[in-house]
């Protein structure tokens, strides 16, 4: 620091300095005028308590005179007071702008002696503002006019702190019923003939009105607990109630009175005959009293009348609290971003508020494999029913985040799929309750099962609309009547989703494998095959003619199940078989193998009988490990199991299975020699030489050849066990030779005899 920055710290420090002492002399002499600030003003301040002492024989042109005179004399007091009060704020504002105790350097004041000098001015200036506030206590009675309006609403302020005040415990509010304790109300005054001054307006007055019924009904219920448990010897509510009420205000704690005040009625009321004819007459008084009285209430014209949620507004709740109806569940808000600390989740917080605190939910539980078929066939049925959603949200831990969203094709269609997440909708009619509706949609998977969960509200339900029942239904049966209308109403969406899945549902007349996985066929058809015309006629009578005449069938009492056993040994054109089966239909079909089987052989007829007519697959029932007799070594329960979704209590009516087996011969007899089981079997032996050359004919069809091919030769050298497959693995090695051979256009290259013999 240089020799010239040192002179003008010290130069500034010096000044500082000045000024605050400057400021201490200034509000010394202010404080030393006889210490007390009212003296200047005492007697102009006397007369604010009576401003207008008037004389009633004095005309009334001269009392006004007066008033005027004395209300003028008042008003310039008041302005000395306030310019007082001004005066002594600027130099508060001074002592704030100037207060300092950083450092000092230099040859200036040392650090001490400004320490020492600002306590002297706070000091002072603690003085002041005590004077300060005399003069403020004092001057507020000029300001002494007060409307009606504010007289009335301080009361109701005062009287429903009563109700609001925090409390201990229920114990506290049982012996101090604050309820009753020293309230007053100026309804007692209020009369007939009151001119518009004297009058509150409508809304201050009918607060107090409501006030007043609302505490007198607490004190009321406060006092009867009370003195029945007196009576009986009853020292906790709990032993009264059966249970704990944990509440923070009177007001919640009357609440809990009031709804579990059933309690009371278990008591003996003892008292004379004529005594408890008196009590009835005033109890039915009362009770018709309150009827009528809040019946008028509920009645009158009110600004747009009570609360009702305007379902359609995603920030609009349905009442949960129906002592303050436009409070959220616990006045938390919609859609918290995080739990508060009392509640388990926020999809409770949100439910709460989006359907009330009162839910039916219904659930329909599957394997994890159908949840994206189940989770997108729902949403389409649910927005054919003219929902929309409002919110699609997921929950981890007691956080709200975003749920994952995946796609999958299935058929031409791309599908949105949400593995995990709560979906809020909304309808404005919905058909199945004639109302508007809300409900929430749950999707869930895990551990190789899925849901989709439904929640409504009982809240949303109007009894009266809905059923025609009569409006004044006791509480309790009004109640039952709501939640059976809920059950009913998802019991109906769940029975209308499953008409619609199965008619409308992404696995109707789809192709797909037990696993839901949709199936890519080779596109083999019967013209690909070598198959005699009674083994095609067999197929078309107990496949195709059943399922292009299904409904006709049903409808004329003609069972539709069918079972088909293709048995042969391997590579005979069993799987040709099934290839140009599925090519061909145009009806549900599943394809399942053995292990497929094993794992849910149940689900998987389920499945069929749900999306019939129905083509099923079983293909190497063999693998099962069925193919002995019950009790000679076979595997009993593989086979009951198989024997009873074929032909057991479930009806297979429109499902025609067919399946392959390589050793029909091993086979339990109930499972291929029954009716009802596999009806029809189709044997596929070993072919001889003629269906060898017309196999090697057809497989040759699609390449060029050479020409003449001596195809006889050929067939003549097959030995007995040949079969399509190795005719097929023949026909692939002659075209590897001849590609390897040739340099000609791959589509130009001949199959040769010579490779055909290689």
């Amino acid at each position: 620091m240089t020799e010239a920055d040192d002179q003008d710290t010290e130069n500034s420090n010096d000044s500082i300095f000045g000024e605050l002492n400057s400021l201490l002399d200034e509000v010394k002499q202010k404080n030393s005028k006889g210490n007390d600030y009212l003296t200047p003003f005492q007697d102009a301040l006397d007369e604010l308590e009576e401003l207008d002492t008037l004389v009633e024989e004095e005309s009334d042109e001269e009392q006004e005179r007066k008033w005027i005179e004395t209300h003028s004399q008042h008003k310039q007091k008041a302005g000395e007071v306030i310019n007082q009060l001004k005066k002594n704020l600027e130099n508060l504002q001074r002592g704030v702008e100037n207060r300092d105790l950083g450092s000092y350097f230099g040859e200036g004041p040392s650090e001490d002696a400004l320490y020492e000098l600002t306590a002297k001015l706070d000091g002072e200036f603690r003085s002041m503002i005590k004077g300060s506030k005399k003069l403020l206590s004092r001057i507020k009675e000029y300001f002494n006019m007060v409307s009606v309006n504010e007289e009335w609403e301080t009361e109701n302020a005062t009287n429903w702190k009563l109700a609001t005040t925090e409390i201990e415990s229920i114990s506290s509010l049982l012996h101090n019923n604050i309820f009753l304790e020293g309230r007053q109300y100026k309804l007692e005054f209020f009369s007939i003939g009151t001119t518009p001054d004297e009058r509150p307006n409508m809304y201050v007055f009918m607060k107090s009105v409501l006030l007043h019924s609302i505490l007198s009904v607490y004190g009321g219920i406060n006092a009867l607990i009370m003195y029945i448990m007196d009576e009986n010897g009853i020292e906790e509510a709990k032993d009264l109630f059966g249970q704990e009420l944990h509440v923070d205000t009177p007001s919640e704690g009357a609440m809990e009175f009031l709804k579990n005040s059933s309690a009371l009625s278990s008591f003996d009321y003892q008292m004379s005959p004529k005594e408890s004819e008196e009590i009835n007459d005033i109890l039915q008084n009362l009770t018709w009293s309150m009827r009528e009285f809040s019946k008028t209430l509920d009645s009158l014209p009110i600004g747009e009348g009570k609360y009702l949620p305007k379902l359609s507004e995603i920030n609009s709740h349905v009442v949960t609290n129906k002592y303050r109806p436009r409070e959220t569940y616990q006045n938390l808000g919609m859609w918290p971003l995080e739990r508060e600390r009392q509640h388990y989740c926020l999809q409770e917080l949100d439910l709460n508020n989006w359907l009330g605190i009162e839910q039916h939910s219904q659930v329909l539980n599957y394997k994890a494999t159908l949840h994206r078929i189940n989770y997108r066939d729902f949403i389409d049925f649910i927005q054919s029913l003219g929902y929309v959603y409002k919110k699609v949200t997921d929950y981890s831990g007691f956080r709200r985040t975003k749920p994952v969203l995946t796609m999958f094709d299935w058929g031409e269609r791309a599908c949105k799929f949400r593995p995990s997440a709560t979906i809020y909708f909304y309808n404005p009619q919905c058909p199945i309750s004639n109302t508007e509706m809300r409900i929430v949609v749950d999707s869930r998977i895990g551990n190789g099962t899925a849901y989709l969960e439904a929640h409504v509200g009982l809240e949303i339900f109007n009894i009266k609309d809905s059923f025609n029942e009569p409006e004044e239904l006791a509480t309790v049966e009004r109640r039952l009547l709501i939640r059976d209308a809920a059950e009913q109403f998802l019991q109906r969406l769940w029975n209308d989703f499953e008409t619609y899945q199965c008619s409308n549902g992404l696995l109707k007349n789809s192709k797909f494998d037990a696993y839901i996985t949709e199936l890519n066929t080779k596109g083999r058809t019967f013209e690909d095959m070598i198959l005699s015309d009674t083994k095609k006629k067999l197929i078309e009578e107990n496949v195709f003619a059943i399922l292009s005449n299904s409904e006709r069938l049903i409808e004329r009492g003609v069972e539709t199940n069918r079972g088909i056993m293709l048995a042969g040994p391997p590579g005979v054109g069993k799987s040709l078989t099934i290839d140009a089966i599925i090519s061909r239909s145009t009806s549900t079909v599943i394809f399942t193998n053995y292990l497929m089987l094993m794992g849910n052989m149940e689900g998987i007829f389920e499945l069929a009988r749900r999306y019939a007519p129905t083509i099923l697959i079983l293909e190497d029932i063999d693998a099962l490990g069925i193919t002995a007799q019950r009790g000679a070594g076979g595997s009993g329960a593989g086979l009951s199991t198989l024997l009873n979704c074929m032909d057991g209590i479930n009806s297979n009516n429109g499902v025609i299975s067919v399946a392959t087996s390589n050793h029909p011969e091993s086979m339990d007899w109930a499972l291929i020699a029954r009716p009802g089981r596999f009806d029809v079997r189709i044997d596929y032996p070993y072919p001889d030489h003629e269906v060898l050359k017309g196999i090697l004919e057809l497989k040759l069809r699609s390449y060029p050849c050479e020409t003449p091919l001596g195809l006889d030769d050929l067939v003549e050298k097959m030995p007995l066990g040949f079969t399509g497959s190795h005719i097929q693995e023949i026909v692939n090695q002659a075209n590897y030779i001849c590609m390897n051979n040739s340099t000609d256009d791959a589509l130009k290259v001949k199959i040769t005899q010579s490779a055909l013999e290689s």
